[in-house]
């Protein structure tokens, strides 16, 4: 399997001024028929093992089963930088305090248009990622999370979402980061 480095899609492109949070807005009419456009800044914490630390959560979108592991991060904020969200993510969701600086600069990019399970509304998401290498010691135990490398992310039980999380892994422990980001399938 290789990453997919095909330019963005058009449809799942947000508008570049406007973030929202996780939680859809009132919607007039048809929430179905509603897009949300939402840019995201996501951590792909890798460990000395070639593992990457993913968040064991209850599906919150349609067609992945009840559950999923997806990296840490979320939402970029107005006013904020994808690295400053993706430090502030992992602050929030792990209690990780890491510097936007030491996230660097995106290794890799996924756009996905996904639907909601509680309000049908369509979300287009534009995920940026960010590299932090570090130890599996410094997680909370308390999170429901899971240290998996790619071989395991690629034979888990549940969807590891994006799906081109274990090649993007497997490319950084060969490659390094690279030059510019790396667009992976969702």
């Amino acid at each position: 399997m290789t990453i997919a480095e095909a330019p963005r899609p058009t449809a799942a492109e947000p508008a570049p001024d406007r973030a929202l949070d996780d939680h859809a807005p009132d919607l007039p009419g048809d929430p179905a028929r509603t897009t949300i456009r939402r840019r995201t800044a996501r951590a792909v914490l890798l460990d000395h093992h070639g593992r990457v630390l993913l968040l064991d959560r209850p599906a919150k979108i349609r067609d992945v089963g009840d559950r999923y592991f997806h990296t840490p991060g979320g939402a970029i904020e107005p006013g904020e930088t994808p690295a400053e969200a993706a430090a502030r993510e992992l602050d929030e969701e792990l209690g990780f305090a890491a510097a936007p600086a030491e996230l660097g600069a995106p290794v890799a990019t996924c756009y996905s248009l996904q639907q909601r399970i509680d309000s049908g509304a369509f979300v287009a998401a534009a995920d940026e990622f960010f590299l932090l290498r570090t130890d599996a010691a410094r997680t909370p135990a308390a999170t429901p999370h899971a240290w998996l490398d790619a071989d395991a992310m690629d034979a888990a039980p549940v969807r590891v979402l994006p799906r081109g999380l274990p090649d993007l892994v497997r490319r950084l422990l060969t490659e390094g980061p690279p030059q510019t980001p790396i667009h992976i399938r969702w």
